[in-house]
């Protein structure tokens, strides 16, 4: 295992050959170890809030222009999110720029901030799942209200029903996409760093 190497590294160019590294030690032996999930999370983010922002921002024009401005609120409710996004991308990062100084952690204080680091990804899957119904039935609520011509006005009960019924099943089919997404951009690397504590804690 990695910490068994670095453990014999350590040994061979230590002052004493029986000598056990601390925690502090093995960390800054560890160098760009940590590094690798840490700055691939780091640059998953950015991509992330990349695409957030060219696609919120036309879709947020579209809304404020067309139908007269009487869509304007789905444009102001996508800004809010567009905003509410970008705060959470900047905190994460943070926290991701933070556990970058290996040499700066011990192990307790890498430990609390990879749980932190789950919840911030556990709290990213909820907003991200309850999304897609929510600005669904608000889209229509407005639609609704503002626009008299529209076919929401004039759909039956069992119109209404249908869309619901394949609303929910979307809502399910996408809350699994998002599982499968944020383990690919997140959760596989916050494995690779609990892995490396994990062994750390068998030294």
């Amino acid at each position: 295992m990695e910490l068994e190497n670095l453990k014999y590294i350590w040994r061979q160019v230590g002052d004493s050959p029986m000598q056990e590294p601390s925690d502090q030690q093995i960390l800054i032996l560890m160098g760009r170890k940590p590094r690798d999930p840490i700055a691939k999370m780091r640059r998953n983010l950015l991509v992330e809030l990349i695409v957030v922002v060219l696609t919120y921002v036309p879709t947020i024009a579209w809304y404020l222009i067309g139908f007269d401005g009487k869509l304007s609120g789905i444009a102001w409710v996508l800004f809010a999110m567009m905003a509410f996004f970008a705060g959470y991308a900047y905190r994460k990062d943070r926290l991701l720029k933070d556990m970058l100084c290996v040499s700066c952690q011990v192990r307790s204080n890498l430990e609390r901030q990879v749980r932190l680091l789950k919840k911030y990804t556990r709290f990213y899957l909820a907003i991200g799942s309850l999304l897609v119904p929510v600005m669904a039935v608000f889209s229509f609520v407005l639609i609704f209200w503002n626009l008299p011509a529209s076919p929401a006005r004039t759909a039956s009960w069992t119109t209404l029903t249908t869309g619901a019924i394949l609303l929910a099943g979307f809502a399910i089919g996408f809350y699994r996409f998002n599982v499968w997404y944020i383990n690919k951009l997140y959760g596989r690397h916050i494995r690779k760093l609990q892995e490396m504590l994990r062994e750390m804690d068998e030294v």
